[in-house]
């Protein structure tokens, strides 16, 4: 990987590199001085405690890996949404992208000193908060299939976009792994589900296999 983290948004002119994470806190300095910022997907995106993120475009999935290797999602960050670390000692917290992404760059001092960007923060912080307590009541059904749909019921809404007939689609592709981890289960059983889920009506595939669902079945997130 190169040595330099990524590269500044200059209008339409966009160059994207990768950062050494091996060096991160040698080059943190450097790249707090920076602005708006571009990751592949796939990308692992550094948290500094300095300040927090904004995305301008894409997807972000943001979890924490426990000491014992366990990893807890907390959800998702799209476009619009801040985040950034915890400043646990107990858990070590991750972002990763999930498509491409802009990101751009606010440090604490500048949002503290603004009544808009804190105002503008808030409400993030509370819808993060919201998004970690669904995903643990998702996660404590007993059948691993109702928690696939809420799993899928809550990024219907949070993600989703309205279309005819009653049906959201998911503008983002997640893998059958991705949500086979994210509810404690594995990939085959949710490849299992899905085609069931499919077989039934209650989801469809658009032509660029983003997912379609169905209102009237994934509604049940938190009861």
């Amino acid at each position: 990987m190169g040595s330099d983290f990524g590269a500044e948004i200059m209008l339409s002119i966009v160059q994207s590199t990768e950062l050494d994470y091996s060096q991160q806190q040698h080059q943190q300095s450097s790249v707090l001085n920076k602005r708006i910022y571009c990751h592949t997907k796939g990308d692992e995106i550094p948290l500094f405690p300095e300040g927090v993120w904004q995305v301008t475009q894409g997807l972000v999935q943001l979890s924490a890996n426990y000491e014992d290797g366990e990893q807890v999602l907390f959800g998702w960050a799209a476009t619009g949404a801040w985040f950034g670390t915890q400043g646990s000692d107990t858990l070590d917290y991750q972002a990763i992208a999930l498509s491409p992404v802009y990101l751009r760059w606010l440090r604490l001092d500048e949002i503290e000193g603004s009544m808009r960007l804190s105002q503008l923060l808030l409400p993030q912080l509370a819808k993060r908060m919201r998004q970690a307590e669904l995903l643990l009541i998702i996660n404590g059904r007993r059948h691993t299939v109702e928690r696939l749909r809420g799993l899928l019921s809550l990024l219907r809404n949070e993600l989703g976009e309205s279309l005819p007939d009653c049906q959201t689609r998911i503008g983002y592709k997640f893998t059958h792994q991705q949500l086979a981890s994210a509810i404690g289960t594995t990939r085959v059983t949710v490849s299992r589900m899905m085609a069931q889920f499919q077989a039934k009506g209650h989801l469809t595939l658009d032509r660029h296999r983003h997912l379609i669902l169905d209102n009237s079945y994934f509604s049940n997130i938190g009861k």
